[in-house]
């Protein structure tokens, strides 16, 4: 004899280890594309700094230099934000995926119950 509750459980378990594992490779992704935009902010800060320094022909004063550091929080900001709505966008579009997949395997899990019942015998 087959136990149908035990059965539903190992599902419900096997369900949630493969959510768990989805959410830690989705926030593996996430810190990784976040990470990569800073580094390229720094990056480009760094060169930045350097062109104006090259520029100007001497080096920067403290005054500037504090100065480009608020710029350059600013735009760091502004990367970071853009990559987060990068981010978000993407999830968004995966949920709207997932959740046609679930209509359609609850469409037919109705349309097969119905077609069970039609076969019935009349009482």
């Amino acid at each position: 004899m087959v136990d149908w509750h035990a059965v539903a459980m190992e599902e419900v378990e096997r369900g949630k280890r493969d959510f768990e594992r989805r959410v830690k490779e989705g926030l593996k992704e996430i810190n990784g594309r976040l990470e990569t935009a800073e580094r390229r902010w720094e990056k480009e800060e760094e060169d930045r700094r350097h062109e104006w320094e090259a520029l100007a022909g001497r080096l920067m004063t403290t005054e500037e230099k504090h100065q480009h550091y608020n710029d350059g929080l600013l735009r760091k900001m502004a990367v970071l934000t853009n990559e987060q709505l990068n981010i978000l966008h993407g999830f968004g579009e995966e949920m709207r995926l997932h959740f046609k997949e679930l209509q359609a395997e609850m469409r037919a899990n109705r349309e097969a119950t119905l077609k069970m019942l039609d076969r019935l015998p009349p009482d």
